[in-house]
């Protein structure tokens, strides 16, 4: 009899056959020799700063964010030769991280600690790191929330480059091998050769961080969130990772290792069958009609509803416009991204929802708005956020009427109470169709 414990616990089935629990983030199966990729904190002491070498101090801030960057845009070169969505979807990633590193706050507001504080720039940078990600700590929306980690990977590079740490380098994995690390990042994951690599396993990540949503892309078996990973595994040791069921067996017995075979090519099987349904109508046996559309968390994910046949987009989340940033997205900026989604659909309609942000979900370009009621579920949040204050609604309306031009365009409301929210949006619309026009314009009819 085999007894699984709880997520992170290991339990053995004859022999030294080990089963750790985690989250199933990528499907697949992936068998191979384990290569073992350590990490842990970076350490990080905190010294204070003579008055005389304070330029000093913040000059070589400034060489490590021009090095990071340096590193960043070569890993977006590199990722360029990925396959299928994975390039464009690591490429939008790494464009993130870029712009936390120009100019921006964490930026900006290191510089500033330095100079003020007299501490060393790692400290400063851990410090800083740490403040911006209290806001997104709090976040129940559980892809907001994972957007800790693009904060804490820029950190991170910042605080290696300072301290001279260099990156592991993933060239030399043998072909076929699982990886089993303490922490995989997104750049990580995109230095990743599928060709070569089977899987990962890691301690920590989420199914909403972008590493998730790299290996996916890329089609890797991955499980995250695994805690004492590495105090069991072992290098070259046969390792399993089972993507689908979130579970890492560490020294399969010759029958696991066969059951898992055998489950491998029978996934293997069940894609190719599910591949040649894509274009096929969704009919039902007594003739009834179904519309698929995708679910979109990041524009980047088009390519992959496209190719697996979406009907149309059902929901476009737009929140990722006003995460990692100070200011606010203009109507430009929105309309560019709602239009390249409108005509990336060909014809399909594209649902867009005004942005769910506010209460719980607190952006960093809000900040000034009075976002923080008692009780955020039914407090100042989304559409009753965005109509008490028409400069947040005004540009993401005019954008969308915009985008509209290029193809059928859809605009879903959240968290809708009453019907007077319903009559004070549909004023909006109108109130900013008639200023496009006087700007020249051209609308379609509704």
């Amino acid at each position: 009899m085999r007894i699984e414990e709880e997520t992170g616990s290991a339990t053995q089935s004859g022999g030294a056959e080990q089963r750790l629990l985690g989250l199933a983030v990528s499907p697949g199966i992936a068998i191979g020799p384990a290569h073992i990729v350590e990490g842990g904190d970076l350490p990080v002491a905190e010294n204070h700063v003579p008055q005389s070498e304070i330029d000093a101090e913040r000059h070589r801030f400034a060489e490590a964010v021009t090095v990071s960057l340096k590193q960043l845009r070569k890993v977006k070169a590199k990722a360029a030769g990925l396959p299928g969505s994975a390039a464009e979807e690591v490429g939008y990633l790494l464009d993130a991280h870029l712009s936390m590193l120009s100019n921006s706050r964490l930026v900006r507001g290191v510089d500033e600690r330095i100079a003020r504080t007299r501490i060393n720039a790692e400290r400063a940078v851990q410090i800083e790191i740490d403040e911006i990600a209290e806001s997104f700590a709090a976040m129940r929306d559980p892809y907001l929330a994972a957007r800790i980690e693009d904060i804490r990977v820029v950190g991170t590079r910042l605080i290696r480059n300072l301290i001279k740490k260099p990156y592991v380098a993933y060239s030399a994995v043998p072909e076929g091998a699982v990886i089993l690390a303490e922490e995989l990042t997104p750049a990580d994951t995109a230095l990743i050769d599928p060709e070569r690599v089977a899987g990962f396993a890691a301690v920590s990540g989420g199914a909403e961080s972008h590493t998730a949503i790299v290996a996916r892309a890329l089609g890797l078996p991955a499980v995250l969130a695994v805690p004492g990973l590495l105090d069991r595994a072992r290098a070259g040791v046969t390792a399993v990772i089972d993507g689908i069921e979130g579970c890492v067996i560490i020294d399969p017995s010759a029958e696991t290792i066969r059951e898992y075979e055998a489950r491998r090519v029978a996934v293997a099987r069940e894609r190719r069958g599910l591949a040649r349904l894509r274009r096929l109508p969704a009919v039902t046996r007594d003739g009834v009609e179904i519309t698929l559309e995708g679910n979109l968390e990041l524009p980047i994910e088009l390519q992959q509803a496209v190719a697996n046949g979406a009907m149309g987009l059902g929901l476009v989340r737009s929140e990722f416009l006003y995460m990692n940033r100070d200011d606010l997205p203009g109507e430009d900026e929105q309309y560019a991204v709602f239009s390249a989604l409108v005509r990336g659909m060909d014809g399909k309609p594209v649902t867009v929802r005004t942005f769910d942000l506010g209460g719980d979900k607190i952006a960093r370009s809000l900040s000034g708005h009075n976002v923080e009621p008692a009780n955020p579920a039914l407090g100042l949040r989304a559409i009753r956020l965005s109509l008490q204050d028409r400069r947040l609604l005004d540009p993401q309306l005019a954008a969308m009427l915009r985008a509209a031009n290029d193809g059928p365009l859809r605009i879903l409301l959240p968290m809708i109470s009453t019907a007077s929210e319903i009559r004070r949006v549909r004023e909006a619309v109108d109130q900013v169709a008639r200023r496009l026009r006087r700007r020249g314009v051209r609308l379609p009819k509704a």
